[in-house]
């Protein structure tokens, strides 16, 4: 084990030099000093049998392509003795039929090769299963490694559409499942996202992931090879709503599905370029690949790059350095706003911020160690803008909130707005995700600034703000623990006013966790708490009787968007449930938790069926929360609603979930079921018709309940579970 932790320090070590080296000394030295291309991006034509909203290729009329004897002799070339890797894509390159002549001209050519890679959209899998077998027979040969992608970017229809050809859904997976049962070639799965297709890219990954599949998501780029520039309408053209939905999504592949650290800092790179920002990584083809199209041309890139010249008529290490100006140009005025999916190794920059935040992280989250005082990386500038007369620093756990959440932060800027009425005030937000809660603040109408959790920015926004305020959520054991005690702790060493607003306190099982918690709880000047539970243990750890019963702060803010008149309710039954997850699985055998979640979930939805049928109303499905981190809802919906309302009229919101969205749903339907606590306060709050599923076992929604007198609108889940014949309209003669 330390061996192991040894080796994979020693080699993090040795890239860290690379990339300095890279960043700092390469661009001083002379073309014929600099590397030689690595990887081969080689295009075996420029014709398709597709017809992709995002390509126009396939509008293209065959013309000359390189011979396989053709391409042996621009590979001898000296430009191409440290090649390793070679990717044949198109084009469509199973329409040639001399395709594994290709794989061999480049195994027989390159001293140095390694493996072989191809690009297919798999249209006529009996052409491409013959000539991608006979394809790996060559590489076989040779001893080198080869693999497979399928292009595929939805679940059947629409793929189909996507790429313009009924049935190719049908085809491609034949494709992938001969190779994947029938060989032992490594087969994955490229997904393609454009506007057509950016609200089914979740559905495409719960797939992927039902079937054992592995793939790679990007999104469409304008790239030149592909003579799409006229694809406005489909490439890049996302609403704010898209580009944060496809944001989450990314973070949903980093933070559950994809394992490698090269693919998830792509990633990282696209949710930055989503979300206003700039490319993040480097690229191969800033200094280790190279382009080699049809006809012989070479360029530095498939995006953005002019043709350099016909290395069958030319030189091709002459043509490849002689022309570095355009490589110049094409970093200058493209590659920051590249959102192509090249993965490359990490630069520079990425290392140092990189490690910027984790040593911020460390310093955060390792409490209640003093590494507040440890010198950390950052520059220091000041947060707090000319003219202002009041700052209030907002943190918690912001960045991953629920709608719940988002109404919390809504209530508590509101009351400082009230507060410093005649004040020119600066709010600052701190975020986990600063994406999240960027969104939510457009959602809400809100103007604030927010920073990065784990950044210079959160020492000094405590430092320099009036106020620090740990705003609502519970303090329970966490890592994330150590934010809100760190930012008391800079408040305090600069004299600031410092507030716990309307938190709940624990569960603090642990001793760390607890003596954290009352540390935070003693530098606080101004405490209010959600619940009296909360308010007991609080001045039992403290001795302080100062502390002040809030409620929940979400509810200030949800009164206040009630409804003057009651709006006529519609016949719907509006549901908000959630997964049951193993974090509530307490005592219970993994065995008897996976049989109480089916048969509750196949009472949930036999009840939800008769109850609708009863009273003629349609069942809508919303979601309180839209994020991988807490649980996405959406996810649960699908699963459960492909097995238990297949042939039912239901409705379901698939798009992210905003206050006013769910307020507006609660206050016109005709009952509403609940599960998520906020769903319960909401619900209650605004007067309506609703039924509570408690799945804590008796956790803060029975409490909530209890103190306002509305038990009888519960039920326990494992009672539904244990149930014969559970139905809501049993509950509607107490409610």
């Amino acid at each position: 084990m330390l061996k192991a932790h040894l080796k994979k320090q020693l080699a993090l070590a040795v890239d860290m030099a690379r990339s300095w080296k890279q960043h700092f000394i390469d661009p001083l030295l002379p073309a014929r000093a600099l590397p030689k291309p690595q990887v081969i991006n080689l295009l075996a034509n420029d014709i398709c049998n597709s017809k992709c909203t995002m390509c126009n290729i396939w509008q293209q009329k065959q013309d000359v392509e390189l011979s396989p004897e053709e391409l042996y002799r621009i590979l001898t070339n000296e430009l191409f003795t440290e090649v390793t890797a070679v990717g044949i894509t198109g084009g469509e390159p199973t329409m040639r039929e001399d395709l594994p002549a290709l794989y061999d001209a480049c195994c027989r050519a390159l001293p140095k090769l390694r493996g072989m890679s191809i690009i297919t959209n798999a249209i006529k899998q009996k052409d491409v299963i013959a000539r991608i077998t006979a394809v790996a027979e060559v590489l076989q040969r040779h001893g080198k490694s080869f693999s497979i992608m399928v292009s595929l970017d939805g679940v059947g229809e629409v793929h189909d559409q996507q790429r313009g050809r009924p049935g190719n859904f049908e085809s491609a997976m034949s494709v992938i499942n001969h190779f994947r049962h029938h060989t032992d070639i490594p087969v994955s799965i490229g997904c393609t996202i454009t506007k057509q297709n950016v609200w089914q890219v979740d559905g495409m990954l719960d797939f992927l992931q039902a079937e054992g599949l592995y793939g790679r998501f990007r999104v469409a780029e304008f790239i030149k090879r592909l003579y799409n520039d006229d694809r406005t309408e489909d490439i890049r053209n996302f609403t704010a709503e898209e580009r944060y939905h496809l944001a989450c999504f990314f973070q949903r592949l980093i933070q559950e599905y994809e394992t490698e650290l090269l693919y998830k800092r792509t990633y990282q790179s696209i949710i930055s370029l989503l979300t206003g920002g700039q490319r993040t990584i480097g690229c191969p083809y800033h200094e280790k690949g190279v382009v080699l199209d049809s006809r012989g041309t070479l360029l530095y890139c498939a995006p953005k790059s002019a043709e350099l010249g016909s290395a069958l008529e030319g030189d091709a290490m002459a043509i490849f350095r002689d022309n570095l100006a355009e490589r110049d140009r094409i970093r200058r005025e493209h590659c920051e706003d590249c959102i192509h999916d090249y993965h490359a190794p990490a630069t520079w920059p990425e290392y140092r911020r990189l490690i910027d935040r984790n040593l911020w992280r460390l310093a955060l989250e390792h409490q209640p160690w003093p590494t507040h005082r440890l010198p950390l990386p950052g520059r220091r500038r000041s947060l707090r803008p000319p003219g202002t007369t009041k700052q209030v620093f907002i943190t918690g756990w912001y960045g991953t909130e629920t709608v719940g959440d988002k109404a919390i932060l809504a209530a508590i800027m509101q009351h400082y707005r009230s507060e410093f009425a005649g004040e020119q005030l600066h709010l600052i937000i701190s975020a986990i995700y600063p994406f999240v809660t960027e969104r939510t603040l457009v959602e809400l109408g809100m103007e604030a600034t927010v920073i990065p959790t784990y950044s210079r920015d959160f020492q000094t926004a405590a430092r320099e703000s009036d106020i620090v305020v740990m705003g609502g959520g519970p303090l329970m054991e966490m890592p994330a623990l150590g934010i809100p005690l760190a930012a008391f702790r800079y408040a305090k060493q600069a004299g600031k006013r410092t507030v716990i607003f309307g938190c709940g306190l624990g569960p603090l099982p642990g001793q760390r966790s607890l003596r954290m918690a009352r540390e935070i709880l003693r530098l606080a000047d101004e405490i209010s708490l959600r619940d009296r539970p909360s308010i007991e243990w609080a001045r039992a750890l403290t001795g302080r009787e100062d502390i002040r019963y809030s409620g929940d702060p979400a509810a200030a803010y949800v009164r206040s968007l009630r409804p003057a008149n009651p709006p006529d309710r519609q016949a719907v039954l509006a549901c908000y449930l959630r997964e049951w997850s193993p974090e509530y699985q307490g005592e219970m055998t993994d065995e008897e938790f996976d049989r109480t979640r089916r048969e509750f979930e196949q009472k949930l939805a036999r009840a939800i069926r008769t109850f609708c049928e009863d009273f003629q109303l349609t069942p809508h499905f919303y979601c309180m929360h839209t994020f991988t981190v807490g649980g996405d809802d959406r996810r649960f919906y699908r699963r459960f609603l492909d097995e238990h309302f297949a042939g039912t009229d239901y409705y379901l919101e698939a798009h992210p979930s905003s206050v006013d969205q769910i307020v507006g749903a609660m206050t016109t339907a005709s009952y509403n079921l609940c599960m998520r606590f906020h769903s319960v306060l909401f619900a209650h709050t605004l007067g309506a018709n609703f039924f509570a599923i408690d799945y804590t076992g008796g956790g803060k929604i029975k409490g909530f309940l209890q103190d306002h007198q509305s038990l009888h609108r519960m039920v326990d889940l494992r009672a539904v579970a244990a149930a014969d014949d559970f139905s809501f309209q049993q509950m509607l003669e107490d409610v």
